[in-house]
């Protein structure tokens, strides 16, 4: 909008985009996830918080969601939580925000148990209550 050539060039203003930032998934997440996956697999209830799109695929993966064929969730586990489940519901998914959310949602045809209105610490802990809250 600001650069748009329907402006006079006296009220365009040049924008100049550059990446500050990147993230990346470290390789050595894949291990170390599946390590906090076992040493939390007695819990009656755990939360898996995605804070960036990068990381998704490599999580999803670790807990056994996607198809090795087609790489988007195994057929069945598309729900809110996406079917982790071993005899009774565990795994729970929240992401920090919407653009987390619907790259889920896009790239895996994944649906997160929630997503935080804040894209924050705080706004996950919140959601993550009203969810529970929701479950009593």
């Amino acid at each position: 909008m600001l650069m748009n050539a329907s402006l006079p060039a006296n009220e365009r203003i040049r924008v100049d985009e550059l990446e500050v930032y990147g993230t990346t998934t470290q390789s050595g997440f894949p291990s170390v996830f599946a390590s906090a996956l076992s040493a939390s697999s007695a819990a009656k209830t755990r939360w898996v918080v995605v804070f960036s799109p990068t990381g998704c695929e490599a999580a999803l993966r670790e807990l056994g969601l996607l198809d090795e064929e087609t790489g988007r969730v195994k057929t069945g586990e598309r729900g809110g939580g996406c079917g982790i489940r071993r005899g009774r519901r565990q795994t729970y998914v929240a992401t920090i925000g919407p653009t987390t959310r619907d790259y889920l949602r896009r790239e895996f045809g994944f649906e997160a148990d929630v997503c935080a209105e804040v894209p924050s610490p705080e706004g996950v802990g919140s959601a993550i209550e009203r969810f529970m809250v929701g479950l009593e």
